[in-house]
């Protein structure tokens, strides 16, 4: 005997918990299925901070990040617990010049600083002379694992039923909506169902029907910390020499003594492609030696802690996110490592979309029928 709901929520990472959070927040019958526990540490969600920025290559995307920010506001006052601290964010190398264009244009406020006027508000960062760098004051670092589980337990206190150790065994749409079967024998109905499972997408929506050229990728983050803990901003570093851009994440949130002065540098889109069912690859040793002379060549008084964190990308062939309804199915895959800072947005959007209601901003740069995926999505 199958149970029916309104909707099935298939991924109780970021996206899927907030999506799950706003249908029952709106009356609808939800499920929530995760295979494994809210803020694990094996997909794309996990582990303790994220970057928020607003400083882009594309207009759109700067009026996604300025609307997401208000959201995030929203979410961390009905969580009762930060979840997102503004530190500024720095922007290094010629295409940070390129992005300061386009804030400017969009009315965004930038400042353009030397290096001498770096070391002076951040003493540790030894940035070389005649370095493009811009500053971005709205820019912050947002919590990862306690945003999944605050989403989980408000969509849990707004009537969702949650299940975390349940996986989706098959996702079969038909004329009358979608029907799932788990790992623990249950059969659920629907009209619709919102598919957030990450790197697990390329696997899931084929089997559903919508085969997509999507990328799962094992990436790494390095943490270091400070001798003498002093506030930092959040970096990219966009420089040419650089193949794969740097990141640095400061930690803000960090009780006094407790990690104080942690920040972790992480090398973007530099891990090889996996199948997140098969045993992953060990850490990469040569990244980390490359994190860390990264760290040793751009900071001052910063040592390794020996931590290294492995983290699950979905890469999308033109890197855009992927946003989108395809019959009684939500795709939603804010994928290729940038899609975190938008999760309370987002998630607006996907129930949105499962509810048949008009998305808060035009999703269409981010359907699966867009030419850079050539998809061939079900009948819609």
């Amino acid at each position: 005997m199958s149970e029916r709901f309104d909707v099935i929520v298939v991924g109780g990472g970021a996206m899927g918990t907030g999506a799950a959070r706003h249908l029952a927040m709106r009356g609808r019958s939800v499920v929530l299925l995760e295979r494994f526990t809210f803020g694990h540490a094996n997909g794309s969600s996990g582990g303790p901070t994220r970057i928020y920025r607003v400083m882009y290559q594309t207009a759109d995307y700067v009026r996604l990040a300025q609307q997401a920010r208000a959201a995030w506001d929203e979410l961390q006052e009905a969580a009762g617990e930060p979840l997102i601290r503004v530190t500024g964010g720095l922007d290094v190398g010629p295409e940070a010049e390129a992005r300061a264009s386009v804030l400017e244009a969009e009315g965004v406020p930038i400042e353009r600083l030397d290096t001498h006027e770096v070391t002076e508000r951040w003493p540790s960062l030894a940035l070389p002379p005649g370095l493009a760098i811009v500053f971005q004051p709205d820019g912050g670092v947002l919590r990862a694992k306690q945003t999944v589980r605050a989403q989980a337990r408000l969509a849990a206190a707004a009537g969702a039923d949650v299940r975390e150790a349940t996986r989706a065994d098959s996702i079969v749409p038909d004329v009358d909506g979608v029907e799932v079967h788990t790992d623990r024998g249950d059969v659920l109905r629907a009209p619709v169902a919102v598919i957030a499972v990450g790197p697990w997408a390329p696997s899931v929506l084929a089997a559903a029907g919508i085969q997509l050229p999507l990328r799962p990728t094992l990436e790494q983050a390095t943490y270091f910390e400070q001798v003498r803990p002093s506030p930092l901003p959040t970096m990219i570093d966009w420089r040419p020499e650089h193949p794969n851009p740097a990141y640095l994440v400061p930690d803000p949130f960090a009780p006094s003594g407790a990690d104080t002065g942690q920040l972790k540098v992480g090398l973007h889109m530099s891990g090889p492609t996996v199948d997140p069912d098969r045993p992953l690859p060990e850490l990469d040793l040569e990244r980390i030696d490359r994190a860390r002379a990264y760290v040793a060549a751009t900071l001052r008084d910063v040592n390794p802690t020996g931590r290294t964190d492995a983290c699950l990308y979905t890469i999308a062939p033109d890197e855009d996110l992927i946003l989108d309804r395809v019959g009684p199915l939500v795709v939603a895959s804010p994928c290729s490592g940038q899609g975190f800072k938008f999760v309370p947005l987002f998630a607006r959007a996907i129930a949105n979309l499962a509810t048949g209601d008009p998305p808060p901003f035009d999703i269409s740069p981010y359907r699966v029928d867009r030419p850079a995926l050539r998809a061939a999505p079900a009948p819609r």
